[in-house]
């Protein structure tokens, strides 16, 4: 039972990560001082969402390498009641030992993207629901997640991604 928690703590940790596409709340639009334009959080928040479909679809197709490279190469995963994974190598480990639990299924329900007035970093809150069946019965997780996302040239990497269940912690 214990090793079922966990391993279905972890698999919900992983899962929720990818799923930092939320609902807008309002961007600032604001021009940074030493920029030459202003911040357009909202094509940032497209573009974001986009980077959340691509895990969906990389999840779906069991590609832990890659979901690594949707991070960037200094970024961390950090799921519950497991070390932090620091780097590609790493992140690309904690997912394929996600996507390979049996019965592995993940939605999630983005809560809110706030891109900063700088227009380089943005943060994504939401929740996840995972479903994993590692002894043939599927057992169901709830919780929460938050990604840190920068932007490298035109492109959005998450640099920090971490995640938690709403269920009780077990005794064990």
């Amino acid at each position: 039972m214990h090793m079922t928690r966990s391993l279905l703590l972890l698999s919900s940790a992983a899962l929720l990560m990818p799923a930092w596409q939320a609902a807008a709340m309002p961007a600032n639009h604001a021009q940074e001082k030493n920029s030459p334009a202003a911040v357009d959080a909202g094509a940032d928040e497209k573009a974001i969402r986009g980077q959340v479909d691509r895990w969906h679809e990389l999840m779906k197709a069991k590609d832990s390498a890659g979901i690594a490279e949707l991070y960037t190469s200094d970024g961390a995963v950090m799921p519950p009641n497991a070390p932090i994974g620091k780097g590609r190598a790493a992140i690309q480990q904690v997912w394929a030992s996600l996507l390979q639990i049996p019965g592995f299924e993940l939605s999630i329900v983005p809560e809110q993207i706030i891109v900063s007035s700088s227009g380089d970093m943005a943060l994504d809150r939401g929740m996840y629901k995972l479903t994993i069946a590692p002894d043939g019965t599927a057992k169901t997780d709830t919780g929460k997640y938050v990604v840190v996302w920068r932007k490298s040239g035109d492109e959005w990497k998450a640099a920090a991604d971490i995640f938690n269940s709403d269920l009780p912690a077990s005794g064990g």
